[in-house]
């Protein structure tokens, strides 16, 4: 997590030096010890940082990041995740913290085959400990998701920082695989999104099950769906200059086999309408689970 928040102070926020103390510039300019134990304040203080000067305070790109480190981190400890049993793998995460902190950071109040309760307290300021429960949240929603739960739900039942006792998490998922529809085998996405963590968490999340592309802009999308070729296009609706739903609307005029996808937190009245006549092909509200988006990019249109 430490070597996270250094990566991504040194190359997303401009004049880093200027906005953290000469203690923390030292910490970041040196190599970060991935075995190593560091103190509990100077996570607080670097996520602080990219907190206000990367992600803007916005919760759902921190969940986004919580579910992208999913992958990395099973990458390195397979044995985190029971590909067969989310219940387990809830409570292998939980003994996994423990061997990180000197405190119970994660406290698993009750589970059972499709359902979690879990106490979060990192014992932070406020605002850190929102930041740090909606990271967790995050990657506990791709967690399962990786150990086989299907259509996973969170919600925050308490909240800390909010002036309640404790901040207690609610998780439910399904267990039984459903029947799929019919998947391409690896589809060849182009992800359009302004928001550089956002998207980084986007294409690291559906890496093991697509070649995904990515674009910052709509003019940018363009260009690549003018070389290159795509089986869909996942974009984001608040983007500078042109939106999200214009560049989909092209799509569908030039392209129109392209699976067209439009992803956002702030989905336009007219999306509904263009849902209707075809220029998109599915709605998906930010932040949507992993199984959503790979059922999503990987089902071939059917129009």
């Amino acid at each position: 997590m430490l070597a996270d928040y250094v990566r991504i102070i040194r190359r997303q926020v401009p004049g880093w030096r200027e906005v953290v103390s000469p203690e923390d510039r030292a910490l970041i300019d040196a190599r970060v010890a991935l075995d190593g134990w560091y103190p509990m304040d100077a996570f607080e203080r670097l996520g602080l940082v990219v907190l206000r000067h990367v992600v803007g305070g916005e919760t759902d790109a921190i969940r986004l990041w919580g579910r992208s480190q999913v992958q990395t981190a099973l990458q390195a400890l397979p044995e985190l995740a029971n590909p067969e049993d989310p219940r387990d793998s809830v409570m292998r995460f939980q003994n996994y913290l423990a061997s990180l902190f000197d405190f119970a950071v994660v406290t698993v109040l009750g589970v059972d085959d499709e359902a979690a309760q879990l106490e979060v307290d990192y014992g932070m300021s406020a605002v850190s400990e929102e930041c740090a429960t909606w990271q967790t949240i995050g990657f506990f929603e791709e967690l399962l998701t990786a150990s086989g739960g299907h259509q996973v739900v969170s919600a925050l039942q308490s909240r800390r920082w909010s002036g309640d006792g404790k901040t207690v998490v609610a998780l439910s998922w399904i267990s039984a695989a459903m029947s799929p529809p019919p998947f391409l085998a690896r589809p060849r996405v182009l992800l359009v999104d302004d928001e550089v963590l956002v998207a980084n968490g986007l294409a690291r999340a559906l890496a093991n099950v697509a070649d995904v592309t990515l674009a910052s802009s709509a003019a940018a999308a363009l260009g690549f769906l003018e070389h290159q070729e795509f089986d869909a296009v996942l974009s984001d609706f608040l983007m500078p200059g042109r939106n999200g739903l214009s560049l989909l609307e092209e799509v569908a005029r030039r392209w129109p086999r392209l699976k067209r996808v439009l992803h956002s937190g702030a989905m336009p009245v007219e999306a509904q309408a263009a849902l209707r006549s075809g220029v998109v092909h599915e709605l998906i509200e930010k932040p949507a689970q992993r199984d959503v988006l790979v059922a999503s990019i990987a089902t071939p249109s059917r129009r």
